[in-house]
Parts: structure tokens; sequence; C-alpha cells
């Protein structure tokens, strides 16, 4: 006879010996039963079963009959396997814990979508993945390709442990904060602007990324080798470049604005008392009402929506920067930085007073904290000196800020913020990642997209450009002892408080790919080009890269060429305002007849959808033609199309 069941759990008893009538198999026993996959085994492995019993069970199962106590066996196992996946997030598990439910909430995905009787629809996957402690898929894209692909891609995520993963940890950290928060254990006294546990997860999640990053090898097409984080480092994900960036930024806007006769206000923005869950002395606040960072930066947002909206209709027109830092409790606050004709200074200050006061109004200290305006006065300082702390105390401690240390105000003096020594900018990075929260914005200013990628354009690419182009080019790049200037930038866009007007824009293409969650449609940059001028494109420098390793001899030769020949009998076969599927070689001008082709406009189409582009009813390309016999990469002295 055959030998019973093994023990199920450690120290549990066995289970009582079956029956002999045979019982009806349920349909959730056959689902956890049958088709087994690791999936399965891992699944109830964690629930606490011994890989015994699961395979004593699953043979069970796939029997023809089956009695009432080994059904019952394998629905307690479909019990647990779903009561682990359903479990709320533990804000404390470890991240292997984490990626552990993760899995599970992918599975249980799987699961649901495979046994949903009707289509599937954004709006339930979105019901379903906002239960589980997601947040909402992204609705669909009006450039992103055909609905079924992106729903498609949508259900990718939603059945993707990576995916899940990440959700997972941002579910636990906000729930971990908050409850910090809400008791009282961060604040000056205690952990500055987050908990320790959230910092150290933050500290030890950047130590991970670099070790990938610097074991990671890219490989461009001609041969060259960098790491990952060598690529990083040369990006504005470089703190150095970063604070470098936004300082040159800040001094072409005040110069473009004192050369206009415009002042200079330098404003604080703070919140109600409510969003604040301690006292700067360390005691609990009793006004405070649960709410998080990101309830704060929410009203912050609206109400400055609200005010922007008024200074419009008042016709006062304005422009700056913003940054969003927190107060030693994790509150955040807003400093501002904005430029305003000297005769609208009174009226922009006092409509933003108006709304900042419009939420509790008659609290103790509001109208003397809530809202305050600085002039800036140039015999004291520019406006970069203003400011230059609360760019660094919120990047890397750089200069001053570092020696001096971060300060916080407390009945209306500055005090020193002594607890969490060490680098504090690394805490305001943590609580700036933990919450999701902006922490630098431009406002009414040229896209600084713009301005990076020109610095990608080569010099010979824009001899044959505009003028607008053309100063825009020598701005932003530095030439021996001039420095790149974002007031050069700003004149050549056509200035500040343009909206979006400006001169110079990015020259996009759409381009389809195949992704981790399928194919997908998106645009590519390939340059900029000016709108007064829309037959024309400076293609920007780029290198296609590629893991090392990965290359092919053709997609290599291709990419090596530019794929030249192929754009070039394009371009000789289409009419004039066709969209080009690929790209071409910079300096393009510079060899031999292309400059007739630049000129009359067939080289870089504008795109159907860009303002003051060409529309003559072409549909833009959505495959690239047929492949055609690859010409000598020189080109014939002149050309006529």
């Amino acid at each position: 006879p055959p030998r019973g069941p093994p023990c199920r759990r450690a120290g549990a008893p066995p289970p009582p010996p079956p029956p002999d009538a045979p019982v009806r198999v349920s349909p959730r026993t056959v689902i956890a039963a049958h088709g087994v996959s690791d999936r399965d085994r891992k699944a109830a492995r964690s629930a606490g079963y011994s890989d015994s019993f699961l395979a004593w069970a699953l043979q069970e199962a796939a029997a023809d009959e089956l009695t009432e106590a080994r059904a019952d066996a394998l629905d307690e196992i479909a019990d647990a396997a779903q009561a682990r996946a359903l479990a709320p997030v533990d804000p404390d598990a470890s991240d292997g814990a984490l990626r552990d439910i993760a899995r599970r909430r992918a599975d249980l995905m799987l699961d649901r979508i495979a046994d949903l009787r009707e289509p599937v629809t954004l709006e339930w996957l979105n019901a379903q993945v906002t239960a589980l402690e997601a947040r909402e898929l992204p609705p669909f894209e009006k450039d992103g390709g055909p609905v079924a692909d992106q729903l498609a891609a949508r259900v990718k995520r939603a059945c993707c442990r990576h995916w899940w993963a990440r959700n997972v940890r941002r579910a636990a950290t906000r729930k971990r904060e908050a409850r910090e928060q809400a008791a009282g254990r961060i604040s000056v006294r205690t952990a500055v602007y987050v908990g320790d546990d959230t910092a150290a997860r933050y500290e030890r999640q950047q130590q991970r990324n670099r070790a990938t990053l610097e074991q990671t090898e890219i490989e461009s097409a001609d041969g060259e080798l960098l790491t990952l984080w060598a690529a990083m480092q040369a990006s504005t994900a470089n703190p150095a470049i970063r604070r470098g960036e936004l300082m040159t930024r800040i001094k072409g806007a005040e110069q473009w604005a004192a050369a206009r006769g415009m002042v200079g206000l330098f404003t604080t923005n703070t919140l109600p008392s409510r969003f604040h869950a301690t006292h700067h002395g360390g005691g609990r606040n009793a006004n405070f009402d649960g709410s998080t960072p990101r309830d704060g930066q929410g009203w912050l947002c609206k109400t400055w929506a609200r005010t922007r909206a008024a200074l419009a209709r008042q016709g006062v027109r304005f422009f700056g920067f913003r940054v969003a830092e927190p107060h030693h409790d994790g509150c955040p606050h807003w400093h501002m930085l904005l430029f305003v004709d000297q005769q609208q200074a009174e009226a922009l200050q006092a409509v933003m007073r108006r709304y900042w006061l419009a939420d509790s109004p008659n609290e103790p200290g509001a109208s003397v904290h809530r809202f305050k305006a600085v002039a800036i006065d140039p015999s004291k300082g520019d406006a970069a000196g203003y400011v230059a702390k609360y760019i660094a105390k919120n990047i890397d401690d750089a200069g001053a800020v570092g020696a001096e240390g971060h300060r916080d105000e407390a009945g209306g003096e500055q005090v020193e913020i002594d607890g969490a020594g060490g680098n504090k900018a690394r805490r305001v990075l943590a609580w700036a990642s933990a919450w999701g929260i902006r922490q630098f914005q431009a406002i009414g200013q040229p896209p600084v997209t713009v301005w990076r990628e020109l610095r990608r354009v080569d010099s010979c690419a824009v001899q044959g450009a505009s003028q607008s182009l053309k100063a825009a080019h020598a701005a932003v790049n530095r030439e021996g002892d001039k420095l790149a200037c974002w007031r050069g930038y700003l004149d050549a866009q056509g200035g500040a408080m343009k909206g979006r007007a400006a001169r110079v824009r990015l020259f996009v293409e759409q381009q389809r790919r195949d992704g981790m969650y399928g194919p997908t449609e998106g645009q590519r940059i390939v340059g900029v080009h000016d709108v007064t001028r829309p037959g024309e494109v400076v293609l920007s420098s780029r290198k296609a890269w590629k893991p090392r390793g990965t290359w092919t001899a053709d997609a290599r030769d291709a990419a090596q060429v530019g794929d030249w020949g192929g754009v070039r009998d394009w371009v000789f076969a289409r009419p004039k305002a066709a969209q080009p599927w690929t790209r071409v070689n910079n300096c393009m001008q510079q060899r031999g007849g292309i400059a007739a082709l630049w000129g009359s406009g067939i080289v870089g189409a504008v795109m159907k959808r860009e303002p003051g582009g060409s529309n003559q009813g072409i549909e833009p390309w959505k495959t690239p033609p047929a492949p055609r016999p690859r010409p000598s990469p020189a080109m014939p002295a002149s050309s006529t199309p």
C-alpha cells in the first residue's frame, strides 16, 4: 500500500488519513496543482510546506481521484500562497522579503489575468494593481503605437516581478516614513529629514547601483569601451556637473533680467502648521493631521498653480527658479528666485501672499512665516549668491555649506541642525527619493534639454544654419576662455517668459523599439532646428552604444558608416516633406554637394506635428524602406534630387 503523506510543517501533526470515498476536486485546487512549475514549488515552500509534502500533494492532484483530506491540503496550499500575496507590505521588511512579495504579486496578477473571462482593460488593471499598493499604470499615449500593443505592455508590467519590486519598495518606504513622522521620530533631535533606516537603505542602494555601473561596460561601433559609471559621471547625474549647470543658469538669468531693468525677489513659501509633525524643539505638534511630505508638496504645487493663474490674469510677467527642500521634520517648503519688472514687484508679492494665506490664515505665526519675500540688493550680493547654499545643500554640500552646516528656521531665526552627522545632503536626496519630490525647477525659461542637445552639435554642422541657431550654439559651448552663457542662450531663444514659443527646438523622430515589455513607439532626439526655417535640421553628434560583446558585424558596419548610403538613396527617392527614417552624418554640408540638399530642405524634414513645421499630408514612415546596396561614402561633387 502507498505510504501516507509526509509532515506538512516542522512540528505539525500529519494530516488525517484519507477516507475511502473519492471527492470532487475544486477548480482552485486544480489551478494550484496542475501545470506545476518552479514558481508553484517556490510559493508552497515559502508558505512553510516541505518539498516532500509538496511532491506528494502534486502527485495526488494529478491522479484521477482525490480524497477529501488530500483536496483540503491542496486548497490550503492555494490559500496560503494567495494570503501571502495579498498581505499588506511590511514597511520594515528586508529588501529580500520585498522582492519575494513582488514575485508573489506578479504571479497573482498573472493568475488573475489568466482566469479573467472578459477582455482586459486599463481600468481593470489599475483597479487591481492599486489595491495591491502599486501606483497606477500610465494612460495610453497618443503617439505610442497601436492601443493593443500599449495595453499588452501594461499587462506585462503588471505581471513582472521587477516592476512590482519598484512599487513594493516605494510602498514600504513611504509607509515607514509616514509612521516615523507621525510618531515624532523625524526631527532635529532624532533623525533629520528622513528616518535612519530609510537613509541607510538609500545609501546601500546607491552603493549597489554604483557597483553595477562600474562592472557594466558598453561599447561603441568604433570599438570604444566605457563603463556605465564613467558615462554617468560625464552627465548631469554627476552632482558637481548638476550644481554647476544650475549655477550657470541662475547667473545667466540674472544677467538677462538686469539688462532689462528687472528686479529680483527671493521668497520662502511654507505650509500650514497641520503639515508639521513636530516642533523644532522636538515636541509633538498638536495640529498635525497625518499629512505626509508628498501631501505637502501637492499643496504647494496646487497653491502655486492658482497663484500663476491669478498673476496671468493681472498681466504680471516673471521668470526664475524654484527649490524644494525639507524642514527638519521632513515637511517640504520652497525657496523661489523670481525676476519681475520693478513696477509689478509689489503686485507679485501681494498675489503670492494672498494665496499662501488663504488656508488657515489665523493660526499663530502664519502672517509672518507662511510667505516671505526679500528684494535682492546688488550691493550685498547677486542672485547666485542668495541661492548658492540652497543649491549645494540639496545636492552635495559643496563649498561653504559643508563647513557651515544645514540650518532651519525656528521662531524667525536660522538654527543649525545638529542631528545626523556627515553629509546631510545625502539625507536630503534620500528624502526626495522616498517621497518623489522634484527638487529644482525653472520657471518661464526656454527648455534646458535644447541647451544640452546643442552641446552635442559639432561646430561645422551649424555653418549653414539660421542666426538664432548659430547664436544659441555659440552661447552653450565653451571656447577657450569663453564660458557657456545662459544669458546668450536666452537671447538666442527670443528671451524668457515666452511660454513654448522658443525659436530653437528639438528635432525628434518616431522610433519603434523592442523592449522588455514588447514593442513600443516613442520619440528619439536626433538634432535641433529653428522654427523659422522648418526645412532645415542640424543633427547631433551621437554614437551608438551596446553592451560589450553584443555588436554584430553588420550592425557595426552600418553604425560606423552612419547609414549614409541608405539615407542618401532615400533622400533622392522621396518627396521634399517626407520624414526621414534614420539620421545622416554630422558635418554633412562639408561632404561634396550636400549643401545643395541642405538648402533645399530635403535632408531632415520636420515632423508633421511640430509647430511651424511642414504638413503636406504625407504620413510619417512607420518602417524603413527596403534595404538598398550601400554606395561609396564619398558623395558626388554636385547632386540634384
